[in-house]
Order: C-alpha cells, then structure tokens, then sequence
C-alpha cells in the first residue's frame, strides 16, 4: 500500500518540489528463501513466514521522468527518511503480519467498489457554484458603492499648462457643473447585488438539504422559528438518517480497527497484555443529538459518586432541589475546592497524546526490542 503526497517548494529552508511515499509492504521475513518463521503473539501455535516492511521515501518532483507511476518510483534517486534513533527507513521490518491502515468510509460500498463516496460528493457542484456567486458578488458590490458615472455637456476645469480638460476624480462630494443640455447618469448595480445575495442564500439551502445537514442540524436556526421541540426533532430526522449511514458503514471497520490496536499492543510488548487471540470489541454508538435516554444520568451519577458534582434527576430535577443543591456549593470555597479537585481526579485531558504517542511507539520504535 502507498500513501503519497505532493511537498510544494520551501524556499525558506532551501527545499524544492518533493514527492513523498510512504509504503507498507507484506513479504517474507526471509527474502532468499523464505524460510524464516516468526511466531507472532496474537496466533500462538501458528508460525507465520510474512512480515510488513515500512518504507519512507522522498523524490525530486523534478528528477521524476514523465511515464512513471507512483508505485514504480525510481528507488535509486530516493532519499530515506530517518527515525531518532538512526534507523533508515527503507523496508523496515515492523514484525507484524498485517498492513497497520484502516481505510475509514463515509458511505456503504456499491458492488465491486471498496472505497465507498465522500459524505461532500454530492454537494460540490453547489459548493462550486457558491463560490462563482461569491466572486460575481464582491465585484457587483465595487460598483455598487462607487457607481459608474457618465456625464454630457459638463463644464470641466481646463488644466493652465496644456489647455486641455483635467481628468475627473469621482469621490465624496464632487461637484460638477453641467451646460444647458447636460446631464449625469450613473449606473445603479444594486438591484443585481441583490439577487447575487438571494441566489446565494438559495444555495446554501440547496447545499443543506442535498447534503442533510440543516439550519438546525448546524445550530444556525433562531430557536424562536421553532414552534416545539417535536417540529426540533423531526427538523434533525436528515442530520440523524446521514449520521446511522455512516455509522453503518463504518461499523465493521471500526471492529478491525480494535482488533488492529490490540495486536500493535501485543507486537510492542506493552505491559499487562498476554499473547493470544484479540479480543472482540465494537463500539456501543451513543446519540448524537438530545434524547430522552438515560446516558446523561449515568454520567451524572458518576460524577456525583466521585465529589465532583451534585447529580438532579427525576423527581429531583425542579427548581426547589435546584436551590437546595446550589447553595451549600456557592457559600462554601471548600465545598467548591473538594469538587474541583475530585473532578481533576476524573479527567485526563492529555489522553488523546498518550494514546496517540503509545500508538506511535509500538508501531514504530518497539519492534527492535524483539
């Protein structure tokens, strides 16, 4: 597999036009005779001859000839990107026997087509035709607030040196004297501008409703035009069938994806995980819009076992309680100070880097330990 890119010329650092590729490839771990085994720990009992090779390489866009493709690069004018440590990356052995890319889809793939379309495919033509609208736009309003202006028979001041009539300027407060039969005409363009502006409102509506995602769903929608929260509801029934086609779409890759992050666990040995089968795990989809469920009183009765907060529900949930809950919180710091510290305790704002940061280390740096 290659994932490749263009690199535009950096002047500043004296780089020119580059392409990069980045390639995993499955092959024997023993590429004479292919005799070599591994026993990797997701398949105890099950030796397997392949591995994956990590290759990272960049080329002049200008050394490439015209005829080659992106998966037959010149290697010899290649230039290797290097790890912390040294190490080339030019088939590295990553020693696990799978491609570590998901390919995460949008829509469910037709027949014979595995990549599935882009959730925007079917707006671009409006998208585009937005654009052109906000060009013609911005020029309609240059000559709405300095109009064209045409004058007959004016009495222009003559310039002393040549004779001749001194050029116009049009600015705030100009005055020109005109003849008898003269007279001044000046182009009014803001009844296009108008329509330049109403065409465009027409297409971000049509832009919404191609791609369902509405006012509402955008958080756009002055809540005094919704009549109740039944109309807000079914106004986001677009929004809520484009997101169940996504999440079916990705369910079973999300699946794999699981299963791909526990084996990179296994593969760099990472503290507390035994070999053996992956476990089977999927995500439970939580609404993403307001519901009557009951996912937010978990949540709140968490936090509220924690010290971290005081938890309304049911019965609970009216203004009396609302008071009682309050005030012990406002007239005491140190009750404050207990709740802040216990919800400290609970979050872990930085999880996001160390996931990302231990992901990296397997897949990249713990193999050689092996």
């Amino acid at each position: 597999m290659h994932l490749t890119w263009e690199l535009p010329e950096d002047t500043d650092a004296g780089l020119k036009a580059r392409v990069r590729r980045v390639t995993y490839e499955l092959g024997p771990i023993s590429e004479d005779d292919g005799s070599t085994v591994r026993q990797y720990p997701w398949e105890p009992g099950r030796p397997s001859n392949m591995t994956c090779y990590l290759t990272d390489a960049e080329w002049q866009l200008e050394d490439l000839k015209r005829g080659e493709t992106l998966d037959r690069m010149p290697m010899d004018t290649a230039s290797f990107r290097v790890r912390p440590d040294g190490t080339e990356l030019n088939r590295l052995d990553l020693m696990i026997d799978f491609v570590p890319v998901i390919h995460i889809t949008n829509t469910i793939p037709e027949g014979g087509e595995h990549w599935g379309r882009s959730a925007i495919a079917r707006v671009l033509q409006g998208l585009d035709e937005l654009a052109a609208t906000d060009s013609d736009s911005s020029a309609a309003s240059a000559t709405t607030g300095t109009p064209i202006i045409a004058l007959s028979g004016a009495r222009l001041p003559l310039d002393r040196a040549t004779g001749k009539p001194e050029q116009l300027k049009v600015e705030a407060g100009a005055v020109w004297q005109l003849g008898d039969s003269g007279r001044m005409d000046a182009l009014d363009t803001s009844p296009q501008l108008a329509e330049l502006r109403s065409r465009a409102e027409h297409l971000l509506d049509r832009i919404a409703s191609n791609s369902r995602i509405t006012a509402v769903g955008l958080g756009t929608l002055d809540a005094s035009e919704v009549p109740s929260g039944y109309a807000f509801k079914l106004a986001l029934a677009p929004l809520d069938a484009l997101v169940g086609a996504m999440r079916l779409a990705r369910e079973h890759k999300y699946r794999l994806l699981f299963k791909f992050v526990q084996r990179l666990y296994q593969a760099g040995r990472a503290e507390g995980w035994t070999a053996g089968e992956s476990f089977p795990a999927r995500l439970a989809w939580a609404p993403h819009t307001p519901t009557s469920g009951d996912e937010q009183e978990h949540n709140a009765l968490h936090l509220e076992e924690a010290g971290a907060a005081v938890a309304l529900v049911g019965e609970r949930a009216n203004a009396r309680e609302l008071r009682r809950a309050l005030e012990p919180v406002l007239t005491s710091r140190e009750r404050r100070g207990a709740m802040a510290k216990a919800a400290r305790t609970l979050g872990k704002p930085d999880a996001a880097m160390r996931l990302a940061e231990l992901l990296l280390s397997v897949a990249l740096n713990e193999h050689h330990r092996r």
